[in-house]
């Protein structure tokens, strides 16, 4: 009853505006050299980012309620410099003199990442979420954590506290469905599809923005977006030199340790930014340790027309495995348990280097050229090389598995021999991965009647996968593998993904504007996998897509405020490697294809701002869960051919009163399989036997999201917050069965932030934080999954959970020069 009194009054809030308001401000923004009126310029209060304006066709901005008292306006316009100027609020109405900007003069990397952004006219679903915004968070828990404020967000965590192994979804869909990109280079791995941020520590704090586009959104780089995708922008130029020290510590030995440091413009033209992070957590979960280290160095020299910067990336992490989850059984008795490592049997300690370890280098080489006033070129040469394994005990193993001879005779007590077949061993499975290649994309921006933006790009990236096991013990056995001698290897997987696209806005009217967006996409992918052979066989093939993906979308502007939009996207994806691994040849899946349209109202300016937006979303041949996991415990997929998912999205972001202000977000949905058919296999016969269904619920996709950030000013740079989201039922599997769900839950947040500027001391700032997470002690889970089986004409099903750390702390100490 809580829950849902709390998400009603989220909705009311999102539907009502404040009555109160303060004087509105209204300018001109302009180019400082042509006088030319500057439209898209966004001009914010420094003290509420979330409530600022964006200049409208003539340049013009009004922001309706300013409260009474000085405060500083901040401009700031892609190519130009941006300027602050001190803003005193007023009961009246006050028209302030044009301001100018100048043409900056170095080209900054904010004026290359609009290729793959989506914008005003786009008519897309998007949030950016600023370096500030994540800055408030950021107290080492991974990016996802960060990111659930945002609208149709569900964060996940193995170890139970926001550290290691974590992941989101958004509406319902998966990493796997979200495209992730770093300043335009694909991150998703290429076999899996799948974001692992634990490779990224504490990449929050090398980030300048993100933007989370929902929906297909616009034609981006890398696997297709199917749902979602990230689009993150790491730090841009800054002029002054700086240093940082961040530290946070916490509760279940949690530690993150921050030194950052850049030189600021060297002669003009010259940058070097560094950043080395390491955090780590004892988990709530029993042995759910993390231990992550990283670094981030980029060099970048700029001027008027060119911009060169060189990035590198590294991340290291070894996690103690969380990823088995908790027994149901074991929910109410013991739910910090981890069966990882026990193996050898409850007589025996955990095996204590049941550890996934890993590392991942990112290398980035961004080369931009201003060909013109209108045409900007840029390219960008990576590479991105990831190695490790994770290492297991396992009991009771064929010798045959590992190329072990055998049998092995053991004296009997008594007299005689046992005949032994079996050992324990301890093994690693080992991927090592390099994905390569360059983006490229031409810009084009105009100031013509008719057509505004132009652009073309894509990009060529190749992949090579290496997939094998080794052994490092054997509890007995002859002619036991040597360590580092692979018992087990495939031939290298590789993949060639090549996609181009081009997009134009243009105006329709005064009032009105379209976009158009088409991209063609060829993969072709070579592994390992079921061949069709009587015997059951494997060989090396070839598999080829070719997708043709349109978009287009029309942006009203109904008032200087407030627009409408509509659009609709085609998004085709392959399927992932396991998809063809663990599927027998005669069933292998298909592509799958979405169809989504998106309706949506937003209001960007003022001390109330707000979006409505209704998707709709419609596959064909989506892969679902079947109910059949492989022999580590990965799902296994299967096309279904008719499914979808529609919702409401609903935000806003609203200065109550002075010092006060409001975000909250609601989404809404519905997310069905018709003629839905779950299989379940008889252990006596083998015989798969199935049930359908007419019309189910997919699986992990709650009805209703919600979340919520109040915060108020209690005194000059003391801040209190209290966040929260919601996350309505989630089903484990396709058949919408409760005793195999995820309960809905609430988590309430409470921080304070205490920002000082000390500058006679030498110091830029000093920040002071503090949160208390599930402040209420909700005992809940976030993730988990089933799986079953028919024994003897009964079914039989497992299911496993994810527990969430209950009331736990992190407080934090940033001192920056």
């Amino acid at each position: 009853m809580k829950t849902t009194l709390l998400a009603g009054a989220a909705l009311l809030v999102l539907a009502a505006a404040p009555a109160w308001a303060q004087g509105p401000v209204s300018g001109l923004i302009t180019d400082a050299q042509t006088g030319a009126s500057l439209p898209g310029a966004t001009v914010v209060l420094t003290d509420a980012p979330t409530l600022g304006a964006t200049t409208d066709a003539a340049g013009r901005f009004r922001l309706p309620a300013v409260p009474a008292g000085p405060h500083t306006l901040h401009v700031r316009f892609v190519g130009y410099d941006a300027i602050s100027q001190p803003l005193t609020g007023q009961p009246e109405a006050q028209q302030l003199a044009p301001l100018s900007l100048r043409v900056a003069r170095n080209l900054t990397p904010e004026a290359v990442v609009t290729a793959t952004r989506a914008n005003e006219r786009t008519a897309t679903t998007y949030q950016n979420v600023s370096r500030e915004q994540l800055q408030a968070r950021n107290f080492g828990q991974d990016l996802p954590y960060l990111l659930d404020q945002t609208p149709s967000v569900v964060t996940t965590s193995d170890a139970g506290t926001g550290v290691g192994y974590t992941a989101l979804r958004i509406r319902g869909t998966d990493g796997t469905r979200i495209n992730v990109t770093l300043n335009g280079v694909p991150v998703n791995e290429a076999e899996s599809h799948g974001v692992f941020f634990v490779d990224l520590p504490d990449l929050a704090s090398s980030i300048q923005s993100i933007q989370v586009q929902r929906g297909a959104g616009p034609s981006t780089n890398g696997a297709g977006a199917f749902g979602a995708s990230l689009n993150v922008e790491t730090l841009g130029l800054r002029p002054k030199a700086y240093a940082e020290v961040n530290n946070s510590a916490g509760s279940f030995g949690t530690w993150k340790s921050t030194v950052a440091a850049g030189t600021g413009l060297l002669n003009g033209h010259f940058t070097v930014d560094a950043r080395a992070s390491r955090i780590q957590s004892e988990g709530y979960i029993d042995r759910g340790w993390s231990r992550l280290r990283s670094l981030y160095l980029a060099g970048t020299y700029s001027d008027e027309k060119t911009l060169l910067r060189a990035l590198i990336i590294t991340g290291y992490e070894q996690t103690y495995q969380a990823w088995y989850g908790l027994a149901d059984s074991l929910l109410t008795k013991n739910r910090r348990y981890n069966e990882a490592g026990t193996d050898a049997g409850q007589h025996f300690p955990a095996y204590k280097n049941q550890t996934d370890n890993y590392q991942q280098d990112y290398y980035q080489f961004l080369i931009s050229r201003q060909l013109s006033s209108k045409f900007n070129l840029s390219v960008t040469p990576f590479w991105t090389r990831g190695g490790g394994y994770y290492e297991e005990y396992k009991a009771n193993q064929n010798f045959a598995m590992y190329g072990i001879s055998g049998p092995v005779y053991q004296p009997r007590t008594g007299g005689g021999f046992d005949t032994l077949t079996t050992t324990d061993v301890i093994r690693r499975r080992w991927l090592k991965t390099d994905l390569y290649g360059a983006t490229y994309a031409l810009q084009g921006t105009f100031n013509q009647t008719f057509l505004k933006t132009f652009a073309v790009g894509g990009a060529v990236v190749g992949y090579r996968g290496q997939h094998y096991d080794e052994l490092t013990w054997a509890q007995r056995g002859n002619n036991i593998p040597e360590t580092g001698t692979p018992y087990y290897s495939e031939p290298n997987a590789h993949k060639l993904d090549v996609n181009s696209y081009a997009r134009a806005t243009v105006a329709l009217g005064e009032n009105l504007s379209a976009f158009g967006d088409v991209q063609f996409r060829h993969v072709s992918y070579e592994l390992y996998a079921p061949d069709g052979s009587p015997n059951g066989g494997k060989s090396q093939q070839t598999i080829n897509f070719n997708f043709f993906n349109p978009k287009a979308g029309l942006t009203y502007q109904v008032t200087p405020a407030v627009a409408a939009y509509a659009s609709y996207a085609l998004a085709q994806r392959e399927p992932t490697r396991t998809d063809y691994t663990d599927t027998p040849a005669n069933r292998r899946p298909t592509a799958e294809k979405l169809h989504n349209v998106e309706l949506g109202l937003r209001r960007t300016t003022g001390a109330f701002q707000w979006s409505a937006n209704y998707y709709l979303m419609l596959y064909r041949d989506q892969l679902v869960l079947s109910g059949h996991l492989d022999d580590v415990g990965n799902p296994i997929h299967t096309n279904v051919r008719d499914s979808y998912r529609t919702g409401i999205e609903l935000q806003a972001a609203a200065r109550l009163a002075k010092g006060l202000t409001f975000s909250p977000t609601a989404t809404i949905s519905r997310n069905k399989i018709n003629n839905y058919t779950d299989y379940l296999t008889d252990y006596n016969t083998n015989i798969e036997r199935g049930t359908t269904f007419k019309q189910t619920d997919i699986s992990f996709s709650p009805a209703l999201t919600f979340a919520y950030t109040l915060e108020y000013e209690l005194l000059p740079g003391l801040r209190l917050a209290t966040l929260a989201h919601y996350a309505g039922r989630q089903y484990l599997d396709n058949t919408s069965t409760n005793s195999r769900s995820i309960p809905a839950y609430y988590v309430q947040d409470v921080r304070v932030r205490y920002l000082w500027h000390p500058t006679a001391l030498g110091f830029r700032e000093i920040e002071l934080a503090a949160v208390l997470n599930n402040v209420l002690g909700a005992t809940y889970v976030n993730n988990g999954y089933t799986y079953g089986y028919l024994s003897g004409g009964q079914a039989q099903y497992y299911s496993y959970f994810y527990p969430q750390a209950r009331q736990n702390f992190l407080a934090s100490v940033n001192l920056r020069w």
